[in-house]
């Protein structure tokens, strides 16, 4: 089994030089056989809704889409989304709304969490 990486990430979309780099680093943490999770809580939360992702850098998108491709795992807080009234059908595909408590058990077991 790959060692973990787990990134939280409450960056807002407005703030792109943080997200562009954090996706960066979780690419690069993929190519090196780690296997990562993105977990978007807060005002983090909006960058993964399809109105929002739609609307954000080129960069930002490419990057967050070869995350995907790399097996990156993109969560939603659930607790998020139901604060930000996020739907399901409203959130980017590949990303699922999970709760906390599932990013605990995996964060539990990285090898590195990183804040964002």
């Amino acid at each position: 089994m790959a060692d973990k990486v787990a990134f939280l990430v409450t960056a807002p979309p407005a703030d792109t030089p943080r997200i562009s780099t954090m996706l960066g680093y979780a690419l690069a943490a993929a190519s090196m056989g780690f296997d990562v999770l993105i977990f978007w809580t807060l005002d983090g939360a909006h960058a993964v809704k399809k109105k929002v992702f739609e609307k954000l850098d080129r960069q930002i998108q490419d990057r967050f889409r070869q995350c995907l491709e790399m097996g990156c795992k993109m969560w939603l807080c659930s607790s998020a989304a139901a604060t930000f009234n996020i739907k399901e059908d409203e959130v980017v595909d590949g990303v699922k709304i999970m709760g906390i408590a599932s990013f605990y058990e995996y964060a539990a077991d990285a090898k590195i969490v990183l804040t964002w």
